[in-house]
């Protein structure tokens, strides 16, 4: 789906429903804009690359439209990268102000275009920015997210769900929804319908990040369906997920649900808590809870979810929500998530641990999960 917005030449006041960029006014984030006597000119599509917006003063567009004494004109990046943005930065340094400049990286040659009176769609670093970058990165260190024991249970239902998953583990669960806005709780042992848990994660979505709830991206670190030998290539089950925050504002909630049916079937013992409350580990700020079915005699279904925020994504947590379903409803019901004005650029992640025979994935085993993923998401962002 494309992404545009509507831009002017505006001498005058700021006009509510725009953003105020020098001459310009920018529709935000693609309506909710009026102006009498203004003309309106839709941008290009920032699906595609990054664009600038320069004021044009008086009518010296290529193509002259008559009557039409100012306008805007429009540059894009060849791609989304921070060294494409930085590349046309530069050149329309050269171009329109006739002062070359030498950007040191995106948020400087940002600066420089809104002082100029440049208005630009490039924005720092985010989670959501971020999701497939990270994803890459954490491809490559699978083993470092998998508990001690761990039991290599099989993806055999689709995207969606766990059928079996071998021993038992489950009967049709593990089905991993984002929080969405609505505030809908699909953490039931209902197995998989798309009417049942209409935004739930697909996991064998993983070359680029899929939107839910409109502004919710997300990505999975691999999915292969098991046919007759599970490869821990794509173990544990894990997806990334993140608000657009740039494009719909801040105060949206973040975090994973699950929901789904345990192969316990009542049985087992419930474990769960709080696995950090708020620490900072490398620099994150870091919440994460845990959920888990063990005690069974099947394995154990450990759901490790994650929040994680940084100075340089410019985050900012909410309230923090955590749930766990008690086991003898049978299910694998628990959820974290933050939410409340402010919340935004927050990294969710959501895993699942397991050992064999009902063996118990414990608190330490979590923590040192946790730190791994931390410590990989670091790496990633150079932070």
């Amino acid at each position: 789906m494309s992404k545009a917005r509507p831009f002017a030449y505006n001498t005058g006041s700021s006009i509510s429903g725009t953003d105020q960029v020098g001459n310009l006014a920018i529709g935000f984030p693609t309506s909710g804009f009026a102006a009498t006597g203004l003309e309106w000119w839709n941008g290009p599509d920032e699906n595609l690359g990054y664009v600038i917006a320069v004021p044009v003063s008086s009518d010296t567009q290529p193509t002259s439209n008559v009557g039409i004494d100012a306008s805007v004109a429009f540059y894009r990046s060849a791609s989304l990268t921070e060294e494409s943005f930085i590349d046309l930065a530069e050149y329309v340094s050269k171009k329109e102000s006739n002062d070359p400049q030498t950007f040191a990286d995106g948020d400087s040659a940002k600066t420089w275009l809104n002082t100029n009176g440049y208005w630009t769609s490039f924005t720092p670093r985010t989670p959501y920015t971020e999701l497939e970058n990270i994803a890459t990165y954490l491809r490559g260190y699978m083993p470092d997210f998998r508990n001690p024991s761990f039991y290599a249970y099989q993806l055999d239902g689709n995207g969606y769900f766990i059928s079996d998953g071998g021993g038992d583990m489950y009967d049709n669960g593990n089905i991993s929804s984002p929080w969405i806005i609505a505030g809908t709780q699909y953490t039931s042992y209902d197995g998989y319908s798309p009417g049942s848990y209409p935004y739930a994660v697909n996991y064998t979505t993983t070359v680029s990040k899929a939107d839910l709830d409109t502004s919710f991206g997300y990505i999975s670190l691999g999915y292969e369906q098991f046919t007759a030998t599970q490869s821990l290539t794509y173990l544990p089950l894990t997806v990334l997920g993140a608000r657009d925050n740039d494009t719909y504002g801040a105060g949206l909630p973040i975090g994973f649900q699950t929901g789904g049916n345990s192969g316990a079937d009542g049985g087992g013992t419930l474990a769960s808590g709080n696995v950090y409350s708020g620490d900072v580990i490398n620099g994150f700020t870091v919440h994460a809870f845990y959920r888990e079915t063990y005690n069974a005699g099947d394995p154990s279904h450990c759901d490790l979810y994650i929040l994680m925020g940084h100075p340089s994504w410019d985050s900012t947590f909410g309230t923090i929500n955590t749930y766990a379903e008690p086991t003898n409803i049978g299910g694998n019901g628990g959820y974290l998530y933050t939410s409340g004005a402010g919340t935004k650029n927050i990294l969710a992640i959501k895993t699942l641990l397991s050992k064999n025979s009902g063996g118990q994935v414990t608190l330490a085993e979590c923590q040192s999960v946790v730190t791994n993923f931390v410590t990989r998401v670091q790496e990633s962002q150079g932070f």
